[in-house]
């Protein structure tokens, strides 16, 4: 069996280079045509009727200058932003860049769309012989004939994994030492078991192709289905469920089922069956009781551990896979639920599923519902066989149990490592494992795995009739004859793991989902109106503008902070949410349900409808307390939203490079330190390393700042000092306008203050795009057996 994958005409990341490398001449085109945007913006804006000439030329830099009262006039009649024209500005570059980025999404969109990932598995003879191909290719879909697939049967063997050392003197640790060999067979339910630190775990994510790609991590082996082999970089035709499963803890039992069935169905069957196909799973699956319970977490209160087991099993069930790898499904159950689960998955091998599951310390009810037996310890094969043999095996090598109801205890106990006693007793526990380990080696050699070498042996180092290490294990006769595997034709095997959405209609249930969640989050929404609400009484309380000379200083402390702080709380709840998310969205994209964008598209847009409310609330309360500007209320209130809306965007940003929620939060401190320092306030150009001169171009607070403080002082007139009287601060100012000048703002406008912005969240969305994308999960390709 090989692997290949299809390819399209033009990859995603290639659509992704042509789009970065537009915006770059996007932006390069911009400063150069600054002097004609202004220009060009003034000409269109005299057009209009009732525009006066002389209130615009304070928007072109080569206006006169006039006098103070007179600049101030001009600028109060045209200060109110014309948001309408901010992508439309010509020469400025911003409606160019919008519209690129926008082209590059849709590009992207279809791509994935349109070209699927695929996965192509070869089974038959692979000699030089020109042979004729045949090509079968199988939907993942519930409702579909899949062949012999229905009954797949999974061959291992030669299963080696070390692990490189940091210390480069240290040899490399080796996980699993090469002798594991068995098979899991369709409609049985093989028990991977043994002591902690033994190697389950890593064994069965060996074979369901789920070890994570590493560089210090060499893993070698085979793998079979139906006997012919599979490509060392190919998952196979399986379900896969982590010990430690996570949700979407506010979404129900039925929506978690739903969301998943129209994605991955939706295409294929109509509402009516989509919603029998959710109905069956929770009643096979016992979940009908709790299809109006929301799923929870640890905060919470939602399903219990076993149900939801339960249902991330159904998760899976919906593909109807052929085969089922499971991480200590009981993990952290009480003895009934873990019974309540076993018994799932004994209903789902007695149905024809292959279930391969490690499991840790069973009953003896639990361990007496599975078929086959693979035992080992320390990464070495102690005994594969069936379950019901492993006493009788036991016994005739002089390690017998009495209690027959304490089997899987007194296995485990033979094959644990004496650590911490005697002497005596650590010699023999270990003479016993190295007897155990022996005699397993020579009894699974004669284990067919793999395809037959024409006279009937697998492997070509066995008969055809497999024997368990216990002598009593058997399988079913799969070889063909020698004539039909000398005129085997190669087949090619292609299984789609595409949704079954279009790009379009999974942004769209992908936004739906992430409304559900942020608008059901309702302690979330609690605390964080709470937070804006008590942060604006604050700031009214403290401050009470007039128009004093010492109002100018006052004004320009409040807005910086409100800057800050609206960075601060953006940034920080994005980059402790988003990590959380994204190990529940790395499973489901590697599960093909979605694409990455659609789901980032959704997550960034989800959450912008609750920053405007928080706004508006902040705001309404901040505004009359503290007494700014009368009139400039909607503007204020939309260049804070736009200012956290862009904060968020740097926390998708560090949430998607970060591989968990730690490495995020460590980060946090360093972006908002260097947002302080380069606010435009805190050092000049001048003195500013040369290396860090861009830091300013892309500043949060710099640009939140500077479109707040244009917004408040352009039509302002403050008091002279009365006569006599002390002035503290800077020189005096008159006019907003002047104050603006004294502070290096005279020439800004609120449209440089959004289009910045606007081109800051376009960078951040698609720079955390890319680094999503390219941080997702990858998976260790399995190299050839050593010899």
């Amino acid at each position: 069996m090989m692997l290949r994958r299809s390819t399209a005409p033009m990859t995603p990341m290639t659509l992704m280079t042509l789009t970065l490398l537009l915006l770059i001449a996007a932006a390069l085109s911009t400063g150069a045509s600054a002097q004609r945007s202004a220009t060009g913006l003034a000409s269109r804006l005299t057009k209009r009727p009732g525009s006066s000439s002389s209130s615009l030329s304070s928007s072109s830099s080569g206006g006169s200058t006039k006098s103070s009262a007179e600049s101030d006039s001009e600028s109060g009649e045209s200060s109110s932003f014309q948001w309408e024209e901010l992508a439309g500005t010509p020469g400025s570059g911003i409606g160019a860049l919008m519209a690129l980025v926008a082209g590059g999404y849709y590009a992207l969109f279809v791509s994935q769309s349109s070209h699927p990932r695929r996965e192509v598995v070869k089974f038959g003879a692979h000699d030089d012989e020109e042979e004729d191909e045949e090509e079968i290719v199988i939907e993942d879909d519930a409702r579909m004939d899949r062949g012999f697939l229905k009954n797949v049967e999974i061959g291992f063997s030669d299963i080696r994994m070390t692990l490189k050392q940091k210390k480069k003197k240290k040899e490399d640790r080796i996980i699993l030492d090469g002798s594991i060999r068995g098979k899991a067979r369709p409609g049985r339910m093989l028990a991977i078991m043994g002591p902690s630190g033994s190697g389950k775990s890593t064994l069965v994510h060996a074979l369901a192709g789920r070890i994570k790609d590493s560089s210090r991590v060499r893993l070698h082996g085979s793998r079979y289905v139906n006997d012919e082999p599979v490509a060392g970089d190919s998952q196979l035709p399986s379900a896969f469920i982590e010990q430690d499963v996570t949700f979407f803890p506010h979404m129900t039992v039925k929506e978690t089922l739903d969301f998943r069935v129209e994605l991955r169905l939706g295409k294929k069957l109509g509402r009516s069956a989509r919603d029998d196909v959710v109905h069956g799973l929770m009643e096979q699956l016992g979940l009908t009781g709790s299809a109006n319970t929301v799923v929870g977490n640890a905060k919470i209160r939602g399903l219990s551990g076993g149900e939801r087991k339960r249902l991330s099993i159904a998760c899976e069930m919906i593909s109807s896979p052929p085969v089922i790898f499971l991480d200590e499904p009981t993990s952290g159950l009480d003895s009934y639920q873990a019974s309540q689960v076993i018994e799932t998955l004994r209903a789902l091998a007695d149905s024809g599923k292959t279930v391969v599951a490690v499991i840790h310390q069973p009953s003896q009810r639990v361990f007496s519902m599975f078929d086959d037996l693979l035992l080992i310890t320390e990464g070495r094969l102690m005994y594969y066989g069936e379950v019901s043999a492993v006493r009788d095996y036991m016994k005739r090598l002089g390690y017998g149990c009495e209690n027959e109801t304490g089997t899987a205890e007194h296995v485990l106990e033979c094959v644990s490592r004496v650590s911490n006693g005697g002497g005596e007793e650590q010699r023999r526990s270990a003479e016993r494992i190295e007897r155990l380990a022996t005699e397993a080696k020579n009894a699974v050699a004669r284990v067919k795995v793999g395809p037959s070498d024409g006279n009937g042996n697998g492997n070509g180092d066995g008969d055809a009739q497999s024997s368990s290490s216990g002598g009593t294990a058997s399988a079913a006769a799969t070889n063909v004859t020698a004539k039909k595997q000398r005129k085997r034709r190669k087949k090619h095997f292609e299984i789609s793991h595409r949704s079954g959405a279009n790009a379009p209609r999974q942004f769209k249930l992908l936004l739906a989902r992430a409304l559900e969640e942020v608008l059901r989050g309702k302690g979330a929404i609690v605390i964080k109106t709470v937070q804006q609400v008590t942060v604006a009484i604050i700031y009214g309380g403290i401050y009470h503008l007039g128009n004093n000379q010492a109002s100018i200083m006052d004004r320009i402390g409040l807005l910086s902070l409100v800057a800050i702080g609206a960075m601060n709380m953006a940034t920080a709840g994005t980059i402790r949410s988003f990590p959380r998310e994204k190990a529940i969205v790395a499973r489901e994209i590697s599960d093909g349900l979605y694409a990455t964008l659609p789901y980032f598209l959704a997550k960034a847009i989800s959450e912008i409808p609750l920053v405007g409310v928080f706004q508006a609330i902040f705001s309404a309360i901040l505004y009359p307390l503290t007494g700014l500007q009368r009139g400039k209320f909607r503007t204020f209130l939309g260049l804070t939203t736009l200012h956290t809306v862009a904060s968020m965007g740097a926390g998708l940003l560090v949430g998607s490079i970060s591989p968990n929620s730690d490495v995020a939060l460590a980060l946090f401190p360093p972006l908002v330190v260097l947002n302080i320092i380069f606010d435009g306030k805190n050092i000049s150009e001048e003195n500013t390393p040369k290396l860090l001169r861009w830091i300013p171009k892309v500043g949060l607070i710099k640009w939140g700042f500077e479109g707040l403080a244009v917004n408040e002082f352009t039509g302002l007139t403050f008091e002279e000092p009365k006569f006599g009287l002390q002035r503290r601060g800077p020189p005096v100012a008159t006019t907003g306008r002047e104050a603006l000048e004294r502070f290096g703002l005279g020439t800004r406008t609120v449209g440089d203050a959004v289009r910045a912005q606007v081109n800051i969240i376009c960078a951040c969305w698609l720079l955390s795009w890319l680094g999503l994308t390219l941080t997702s999960q990858k998976y260790q390709v399995m190299l050839t057996p050593m010899i």
